[in-house]
């Protein structure tokens, strides 16, 4: 092969040939002038040559480069996969066309680093020289060299999960759900991305995923974990604290060891479900609620620093596998899954158990803090009370292996275990998406999601719901706005900081845009699958708490085949996302 351009020895040896035989010819008098003029031209025409193919070997050299760093760059984007030689190839060939620039080519050469993200290319390209072959130098020769980085970003997502008694009418629906969910934790695991990275000595996974299964209110215990009134310790909070609720004084917050670490102003009786109520209270003065605000803090004159856990025999329906309101019998105890609280009797007419008729086992006094729902007829203690959903919440975790995908999946097969879904068919949205908030960002409660990373980081949170939000006894917000109502245009409970009234619709509105942050952009994406459910003003409602009103933020599913179709889109933003940062 020839030799290396930008050799300066090589050049050298070129241009002193030139000038050896420039002198040569205007020194020497003697001889044939016909020869000299034959051995010049042989002289002047290889000079002439040599800055021709000097700019050749240039221009060669650096589209060589330029093909190596497109070729590197999509390498990078691969790496760890099967897919980086022939992406390096494809990018390479289409930048640097070989045969149209008459070149021969050693490479291009693919050493990935995975210890060190990076992807290294290498090449050399040879053409042969036209006017410098009468000085001896048949072909030039170039090499060139790229390196990328893979750009490192991470992914934060949880999956916040309608598991309302809708979702099994019928049954199939909650079966397309886990399909769904589980597609896209295969997806976001099988994309190229490496699931972990160590900088400066500190190891940080890249894909976390959690998970909220929602209805008529949310179950805050950790998943899979059993409740015992015997682990529940306190943690001293001052003389001065006033509990936001009761209005009482009390210096001692409470915890449900290996239960949750959400902290609590009561301590809850054995029986508890892991429910909590929403921080709202219904006073027409929402400067003092944070129900849509993250951890713990003081708004307006209440101080939120623990949720009011749902007692048994409250909002929670008394032994609701046995247990009804029947009206049909005038009023008695009856047997069946629709189950009552004493909260849908306190929220029409009734203000102790010695008011409701016999057989009232379990039902409690009323007490004096209670603020009573607005259920709006008598007839809605007939109705039963909204159980807390079975299955708790599985924290942001990491996913770096097969083992840890495994546990994901089984938290999603576990998703509708233990839920009285015939009884179940309320829907909280704004709860859902909040606690789903909740999880994905750090600090306490659940402070599993780190505030800062030292690469770039997507955070997502992927909501799925088939109902309108609607109110109801035992619900989250105690059944304060209405018994299955929804937008309702009413000032009885105030109006928000926006100017809106203040009902369920509008309070998920605005905890959306809190999500979401004031650069969308940049802030938490919201992706919403509206599911077997073709309400138009839902429709509207969902597409403003999307990122986007469309594809790939918002998507309205009528079956299972569109169901998984849309979260196999999402799945793929997710990753798209991964890549592009």
């Amino acid at each position: 092969m020839g030799p290396q351009l930008f050799n300066r020895p090589v050049i050298g040896r070129a241009f002193g040939k030139c000038r050896k035989a420039g002198s040569a010819f205007g020194a020497d008098q003697r001889g044939s002038v016909a020869i000299w003029v034959g051995v010049a031209l042989t002289v002047f025409i290889g000079c002439a040559g040599l800055a021709v193919d000097t700019a050749r070997g240039y221009m060669l050299k650096a589209r060589l480069s330029q093909a190596l760093d497109a070729a590197a760059l999509a390498g990078a984007k691969q790496l760890g996969s099967d897919k980086v030689d022939s992406d390096i190839t494809m990018f390479f060939n289409a930048n640097f066309p070989a045969a149209q620039l008459e070149a021969t080519l050693d490479g291009p050469h693919v050493v990935q680093d995975l210890a060190n993200n990076t992807v290294n290319v290498d090449a050399k390209a040879s053409i042969n020289t036209t006017l410098m072959s009468v000085l001896g130098f048949k072909k030039i020769t170039v090499g060139a060299a790229a390196s990328a980085v893979r750009g490192i970003n991470g992914l934060d997502v949880v999956i916040a999960i309608d598991i309302s008694g809708s979702m099994c009418k019928p049954c199939t629906k909650i079966e397309a759900a886990q399909s769904a969910a589980k597609l896209l934790v295969d997806t976001v695991y099988a994309d190229p991305n490496p699931k972990e990275v160590t900088i400066s000595g500190v190891t940080y996974p890249l894909l976390n995923i959690g998970m909220v299964p929602w209805g008529g209110k949310v179950n805050v215990s950790d998943d899979g974990a059993t409740y015992d009134p015997d682990k529940v310790v306190t943690e001293p909070v001052g003389s001065n604290f006033t509990n936001p609720v009761t209005g009482v004084t009390q210096s001692d917050i409470y915890f449900a060891k290996d239960f949750t670490d959400v902290r609590l102003l009561s301590k809850p009786p054995a029986g508890w479900k892991g429910g909590v109520y929403a921080r709202y209270i219904d006073d027409n003065n929402n400067t003092n609620d944070s129900d849509l605000k993250l951890g713990y803090g003081t708004y307006g004159g209440k101080s939120w620093i623990a949720y009011e856990p749902i007692l048994p025999g409250q909002g929670e329906p008394i032994n609701p596998e046995t247990v009804k309101w029947d009206l049909t019998t005038g009023g008695t105890w009856g047997n069946g899954k629709y189950a009552q609280c004493a909260e849908a009797y306190w929220n029409d007419n009734g203000l102790a158990k010695t008011d409701h008729p016999t057989g009232t086992s379990g039902i409690i006094d009323r007490p004096s803090y209670w603020v009573k729902g607005n259920q709006g007829s008598a007839t809605s203690q007939g109705n039963d009370c909204t159980p807390v959903p079975g299955p708790g919440i599985r924290r942001l975790l990491p996913v770096r292996n097969a083992t840890e995908k495994a546990a994901m999946v089984t938290s999603i097969n576990n998703l509708f275990k233990g839920v009285d879904t015939l009884s179940e068919h309320y829907t909280d949205t704004p709860q859902g998406l909040f606690w789903a908030w909740e999880v994905l960002m750090p600090g306490k409660p659940f402070d599993e999601g780190k505030a800062s990373v030292p690469f770039n980081r997507t955070q997502a949170i992927v909501l799925l719901t088939d109902g309108i939000a609607t109110g109801a006894n035992g619900d989250s917000y105690k059944g304060a706005f209405g018994f299955y109502t929804t937008a309702a245009t009413t000032t009885s409970h105030g109006k928000l900081g926006d100017g809106s009234y203040n009902n369920k619709n509008n309070r998920l509105k605005q905890l959306a845009t809190a999500i979401k942050g004031a650069n969308p952009a940049q802030g938490v994406k919201i992706y919403v699958v509206q599911y077997d459910e073709p309400d138009a003003t839902l429709k509207a409602l969902l597409q403003s708490v999307a990122t986007g009103k469309n594809a790939p933020y918002y998507y309205q599913a009528s079956s299972a085949t569109d169901l998984e179709a849309a979260f196999k889109s999402i799945a793929a933003s997710l990753s798209v996302l991964r890549l592009s940062k």
